[in-house]
């Protein structure tokens, strides 16, 4: 059964109805994890902000979302502010964009319990550090009295999953959460994801098939605003059929380069391919 299912959908922008994503169709089941990769400007990131309703207002959208059975397309924003965080949330790139430089983590991880379900609720603070410790912090507290400019990247990224997470959100929308980290840190973020994405719906966005790989257990190739090629990531790596997906898995493969031989890139084998 999906949980997701994108149909037919359209985004452009302006008066002009610049296109940025052309009549793609998508559907994520329950405990599916969907990997979407292409370069930037593919419309991969556009089409999570279209689930999450974070579209700017001089967006054009057609076609059909529906979350849970839901229509989103059209839903008026009260609506959808309902359903954020508890339905559906979105674990952005960059960590210090994301978070209030004014607030401390914990109080801002505490707000988004609290939104979903009131200031009554009891054991808000318990919450909290559990919830910190879940996604591996070692030092929930003082990770909670800390603002995100004393934290590093990683435990910054720890603390947005923390509030993704926290209202166990049926689908989780992953807009490139380990590109701004370290070698290290990223391989134990995408440890993280895969452990805690395994028992829910999940789109991880991201213009790198091997981070991809880690976590998602199927692929769509994204290029220009439209969908080329999609199915079992293990099939796509292992057979692609588009020349960008060809260009994309050998651009990867830079380790089976012999010494003295040029960098495979996209465009070797997709000349239109951005470099």
């Amino acid at each position: 059964m999906s949980y997701l299912e994108i149909t037919d959908l359209h985004i452009s922008f302006g008066r002009h109805h610049r296109p940025a994503v052309r009549g793609i169709s998508l559907s994520v089941g329950e405990r599916d994890r969907l990997g979407i990769i292409g370069q930037s400007g593919s419309g991969k990131s556009v089409t999570a902000l279209a689930v999450m309703g974070l579209l700017p207002q001089h967006a054009h959208v057609a076609g059909s979302i529906r979350l849970a059975g839901r229509e989103l397309v059209g839903l008026p924003e009260r609506d959808m502010k309902r359903l954020r965080g508890d339905e559906v949330s979105m674990i952005f790139q960059e960590p210090m964009t994301a978070l209030d430089p004014t607030m401390r983590v914990g109080r801002q991880v505490g707000e988004v319990v609290a939104l979903h379900h009131g200031e009554k609720r009891g054991g808000i603070h318990d919450e909290v550090l559990d919830w910190l410790g879940r996604v591996g912090i070692s030092e929930p507290q003082r990770i909670a009295d800390s603002f995100p400019h004393e934290l590093s990247g990683g435990q910054r990224q720890r603390a947005l999953i923390a509030m993704a997470l926290a209202n166990q959100p049926g689908l989780v929308l992953c807009d490139e959460p380990t590109t701004a980290l370290d070698v290290l840190v990223q391989r134990q973020i995408l440890a993280l994801l895969a452990e805690q994405l395994a028992d829910r719906a999940a789109i991880f966005v991201s213009h790198d098939l091997a981070v991809v790989r880690q976590v998602c257990r199927r692929v769509a190739v994204m290029l220009e605003g439209e969908i080329v090629e999609e199915g079992d990531i293990e099939d796509v790596i292992a057979e692609p059929q588009h020349p960008y997906t060809k260009g994309l898995i050998a651009s990867a493969r830079v380790d089976r380069v012999a010494p003295g031989e040029p960098l495979p890139s996209v465009a070797d084998y997709y000349p239109g391919a951005a470099t």
